[in-house]
């Protein structure tokens, strides 16, 4: 009987970063072989020719496979947003006596051998102790799956392969084809959907032995099943850490995830006795970041006491920095001594020599925000004609307050340009850091106080303490109507970015409606201070 296999190969595999911000998990070399191609010769070995991948996390990387192996490769472009069973849709038109596999499994015996005479449907499963998170299932004396739950104890879990013969399958993508669409449906782990139809779909258990299957649970795991896992996994960042602090990789241990930033990602390691964090350009990063001016401001933070916290930044954008243990944001509502000290922070980087630096970036704000503006209305529609009186009013308001510093003779300083109180952290010794220079540029001092005004809902007492601390005095006619301007420019800029984050996706801040609220209250207040009434 002939017999043909989809391997899942879409998702992303959040658990083992950080290797998987270089390559699928499925690529991963273990104990000497890439675990898909390892599963590919094992389903070849047996007889299966036709063998389909469905790919979408940087599918391309699978690409080679097609030229390799004979495979045909499928294309989930919804991986990021949908559950596996979405995959198995994009493959429907496939599943006739057919194996559904996972690319990152590791069989050390075939399995697909002399497998299964009397062609049932099965599901591999294997005994588990204690408390685990695999589907769990309940089976009669027949085999037969009868129950199914997410996560059990001391029981049969749901591990590996399964196998559907060519009766299941049409029925199964019948369900599939009528339901893809209904509420929550795409989303499903496809054994969950199968589970809401068990009734009608008849499922044999299958068991495995411990060790005949192996699913990698994060790191740690695939670790102590290969000792040189980092040895042989070909890793960029690896190499960074090793020749940074004279390491060899497995002297990297307690590897940890850290939450993704809004243009990056990073994670916590210990080396030698010492925790380190590492942190990977996000894939967003290089439509935002000039990394020559994030470099050059992250050099004059350290040298200034303002970042001592990064050991190597690489143009790249990746960089080694040590663990701030026990950090806490700043609370500079709280504090006073916190804000005066970050005030001071901002006087140490506005006083930066930058006269002899050709290359660092003039950071305009407005010019930037159109940008964003421009790439989100790819995909939010025409933004410009939407907030098209929004954007005449700060484009006014732009030139104006130019023109009024070349009047007061405020020149372009080094700003941080991102600067709000997640960016403003201190550890148990209570020495405070002012921490991710990407934004960094040339620009008006008041952009950097503005830009935490701008992202808060402050009452005008409070706005009234964040400038008279960095100007260091009750302000004057000029620097009130020159810095308060600056309240709903900063706005805008942040309004912007929220617009082109949310676009793509991505977390669009907590602050993107009190940006735009700041830029309506306070836009014509500006615009009125400078005697123009739009």
């Amino acid at each position: 009987m002939e017999r043909n296999a989809i391997i899942l190969a879409a998702g992303k595999s959040d658990k083992f970063a950080p290797f998987t911000y270089e390559k699928p998990k499925g690529l991963f070399c273990v104990k000497g072989d890439i675990l898909i191609e390892r599963q590919i010769e094992q389903l070849q070995e047996a007889g299966v020719r036709d063998i389909y991948v469905v790919v979408g996390y940087m599918k391309e990387k699978f690409f080679y496979l097609e030229q390799k192996y004979g495979v045909k490769l499928l294309v989930n472009n919804q991986f990021g947003k949908k559950g596996n069973l979405y995959s198995l849709y994009v493959a429907r038109n496939y599943l006739k006596n057919t194996y559904i596999c996972c690319a990152d499994h590791y069989f050390p015996a075939n399995p697909y051998l002399n497998d299964n005479p009397k062609n049932l449907s099965y599901r591999a499963c294997t005994y588990l102790s204690g408390k685990f998170r695999e589907f769990a299932i309940d089976y009669s004396d027949a085999s037969v799956i009868t129950g199914f739950s997410v996560g059990g104890e001391n029981g049969m879990a749901m591990v590996g392969h399964a196998y559907m013969n060519e009766g299941f399958s049409s029925v199964f993508r019948q369900f599939l084809e009528n339901e893809i669409n209904d509420f929550g449906v795409s989303d499903l782990f496809w054994e969950e959907f199968y589970a809401g139809h068990q009734r009608r779909l008849t499922f044999y258990m299958k068991e495995y032995q411990a060790g005949e299957i192996y699913e990698f649970e994060n790191i740690d795991d695939l670790r102590e099943f290969d000792s040189e896992f980092l040895m042989n996994v070909d890793s960029d960042i690896i190499t960074n850490i090793c020749n940074t602090l004279g390491c060899v990789p497995n002297d990297i241990t307690d590897i940890n995830a850290i939450n993704a930033g809004l243009t990056n990602v990073s994670f916590s390691f210990q080396c030698g006795g010492e925790k380190y964090v590492y942190r990977h350009p996000g894939g967003t990063s290089g439509n935002l970041i000039d990394r020559t001016t994030e470099l050059f401001a992250q050099e004059k933070a350290g040298k200034l006491g303002i970042d001592e916290s990064v050991i190597k930044m690489d143009l790249s954008g990746w960089k080694i920095s040590h663990y701030i243990h026990n950090a806490r944001n700043c609370n500079l509502e709280e504090s006073d001594e916190q804000l005066e000290t970050i005030m001071d922070y901002l006087h140490r980087i506005h006083s930066v020599d930058v006269a002899s630096e050709k290359n660092v970036k003039v950071f305009d704000n407005v010019a930037e925000a159109n940008k964003l503006m421009e790439m989100a209305s790819m995909i939010k529609g025409n933004l410009k004609r939407e907030f098209a009186v929004l954007i005449e009013k700060i484009d006014i308001l732009y030139d104006a307050v130019r023109a009024d510093a070349k009047r007061l003779g405020y020149g372009l300083v080094l700003c941080h340009n991102d600067v709000y109180e997640p960016n403003f952290i201190y550890d148990s010794e209570g020495k405070v850091y002012l921490v991710d220079w990407e934004y960094a540029g040339m620009n008006y001092a008041a952009n950097d106080v503005g830009s935490i005004i701008c992202r808060y809902d402050f009452d005008d007492c409070q706005i009234e303490r964040y400038f008279r601390a960095y100007i260091g005095h009750e302000l004057t006619d000029d620097e009130r109507r020159f810095y308060y301007a600056y309240i709903p420019i900063s706005a805008y800029y942040f309004f912007c970015w929220g617009l082109y984050k949310g676009s793509i996706g991505e977390n669009d801040g907590f602050f993107f409606l009190s940006s735009y609220r700041n830029m309506i209250r306070f836009i014509d207040v500006a615009l009125e201070s400078y005697g123009i009434v739009i």
